[in-house]
């Protein structure tokens, strides 16, 4: 479509602008139009985001008003160089400026601003822009809708886990101490690469894995193992982050002679037990906390890998940390093919004759083929994830898409598996990986641990006495409207200790939970007076530490447990 833009004057000379006949603002007095329209769409606490900014006047008026929020400005008209942001915004440190072509997506350029509000997004859409910009318009509205859902998702899993994974990263460490890092992995092999992921499309791809499986590595996703292992294919390495007991059940019965774990810190501490070859750990990305604690206590260094919320993404960038050769994902579907949940002789396979028998939110998006296909929120979410991390991360290797089914991952390269197997797979070079077998000392994990956790709870004992002696200086402020100087100055100096020890100790998961409530939970409200604001800070104070109390009561029982079990296993052999 082409667009004729032209600046006129209003009525009261302000200057406005027409864009293919319509207005962009008004033609009687574009500065009392845009009061109007900041005051009624302002909503505290939230990214407002100008779909068109045209001469700038709804921000000059957000700018009037807003506090410590954000404005992020989309104008298809600035992208295509037919206006420009006025030099005042440009440089403003309250306003970013976003387009599709930039490095950083929209999500990321949200996430990076929000301040840990993602959820909190308010979309104001200039004069007209909505009738002139329809298709991209509507595409943001959609693009939003499915980031808030995936913002949201991950919150939930991340307060829902939390003591699970604290669990799991706690009782790991009796591993972890004698596994190896995955870093070990980087640049061991030179053959191309396999992910097999649980959609139902895997199971028309398994009888040509067969086929390859002797010349290519081949990586599960998760609890795929199982439907691999149906096809008589055992996996080189199977990828686990899977905190709850339902995953441990996917792997508590397997019978692998040959398949290498490769765990995240905080995947369910039972399933390590069940491979008898060396296994590899690595910890998430924002995971520097646990790398610190464990480099410094047990002198084992993890690399920080790139995942989402399915274990298909961590395997994802594995695969690439491996920098073998080509890539390629099969059964990656993301979406119910033919009426399916997963792949065959996967333990949570479902058919149905009806998605809508699934009972749960079906949205539609494109398919694999160009189609349109129903998937759920949650799936959608992890196609989102898959998308940022192929933009983001570069791979150094080729790397495609071969699922044949599902929905289409945007960024990745489509190669049916027959091609990917006919283009790269040397059928001369056959996998020998018994160089990752060579013998390693063993630590006594149980010494070091026994002394690692005993000085943990040390400092649980003093960190619990700083809070509790924040807690009673709380209690002690004179005031009932505000701090006086005395309570100030002793938090202050109580709050250096605590947050000097916190990084001593291992409580990551159990931290997170309690940042979301504390970033959300406590919100400046409008018009609020100087006792409201006291009462919601000393609120604020108070949850913040009564949360950090049980956190590390939480923390205490999971160490007096591992130690208890040591103890009984040191008798039991003594006997």
């Amino acid at each position: 479509m082409e667009y004729v833009i032209e600046e006129v004057a209003s009525r009261n000379g302000l200057a406005t602008l027409k864009l293919n006949g319509l207005f962009l603002h008004s033609k009687y007095d574009p500065k009392i139009e845009a009061q109007r329209i900041a005051e009624k769409k302002y909503k505290a606490h939230h990214t407002h985001i100008i779909f068109g900014y045209g001469l700038g006047y709804i921000v000059d008026e957000l700018l009037e008003i807003i506090k410590e929020e954000h404005i992020l400005i989309i104008d298809p008209l600035i992208e295509k160089k037919q206006i420009q942001l006025q030099k005042k915004h440009e440089k403003h440190k309250k306003i970013v400026y976003w387009e599709p072509c930039q490095p950083n997506t929209l999500a990321y350029t949200i996430a990076d601003i929000a301040d840990g509000l993602e959820l909190k997004i308010n979309v104001i859409c200039g004069i007209n822009y909505e009738h002139l910009f329809q298709k991209e318009y509507h595409e943001i509205l959609r693009y939003l809708r499915d980031f808030q859902n995936k913002t949201q998702i991950n919150k939930n899993t991340v307060v829902f886990f939390a003591k699970q994974w604290q669990k799991n990263l706690t009782k790991n460490l009796l591993n972890i101490v004698n596994d190896e890092s995955l870093s070990v992995l980087q640049n061991r092999f030179d053959l191309p690469v396999v992910i097999a992921s649980g959609g139902p499309s895997l199971t028309k791809q398994l009888s040509l894995l067969k086929e390859i499986e002797k010349h290519v590595i081949i990586i599960a996703a998760g609890s795929t193992i199982n439907s691999l292992l149906a096809a008589g294919i055992e996996p080189d390495f199977v990828v686990s982050i899977d905190g709850g007991e339902p995953n441990y059940n996917h792997f508590k019965d397997l019978k692998c002679k040959n398949t290498r774990l490769i765990y995240s810190t905080f995947n369910h501490y039972g399933i390590r037990d069940v491979f008898t070859k060396r296994a590899y750990v690595f910890a998430a990305l924002k995971q520097g906390s646990i790398v610190n604690y464990l480099n410094k206590n047990i002198a084992k260094n993890l690399p920080m890998v790139v995942g989402g919320g399915t274990v298909a993404h961590f395997a994802y960038s594995i695969a690439h940390l491996f920098n073998s050769g080509p890539v390629t994902m099969i059964g990656q579907d993301l979406a119910y093919t033919n009426n399916q949940t997963h792949a065959n002789n996967n333990k949570h396979t479902q058919k149905v004759e009806k998605l809508e028998e699934l009972n749960i939110d079906l949205i539609t998006t494109e398919g694999y083929y160009g189609e349109e296909v129903l998937t759920s929120k949650s799936f959608h979410s992890m196609k989102m994830t898959f998308e940022e991390i192929v933009r983001f991360h570069k791979p150094e290797v080729p790397t495609f898409n071969s699922t044949e089914g599902g929905i289409k991952i945007k960024g990745l390269e489509q190669l049916s598996f027959k091609e990917f197997a006919e283009r790269y797979v040397d059928f001369k070079k056959i996998k020998n990986l018994s160089i990752l077998d060579e013998t390693i000392d063993q630590k006594n994990s149980q010494v070091i641990i026994k002394q690692v956790f005993e000085t943990e709870l040390d400092r649980i004992s003093k960190l619990k006495r700083f809070l509790q002696e924040a807690l009673d200086t709380l209690k002690r402020n004179s005031s009932t409207n505000h701090f006086d100087k005395n309570t100030l100055k002793k938090l202050d100096k109580i709050d250096k200790k605590i947050a000097k020890l916190s990084k001593e100790v291992l409580i990551h998961f159990l931290i997170e939970p309690i940042t979301i409530e504390v970033e959300t939970c406590f919100l400046e409200q409008q018009n609020e007076t100087k006792k409201d604001a006291f009462k919601r800070i000393y609120n604020q104070s108070r949850v913040l530490y009564e949360r950090l109390m049980k956190a590390l009561d939480t923390s205490n029982e999971n160490i007096v447990e591992i130690l208890q079990q040591l103890k009984d296993e040191r008798e039991k052999n003594n006997e």
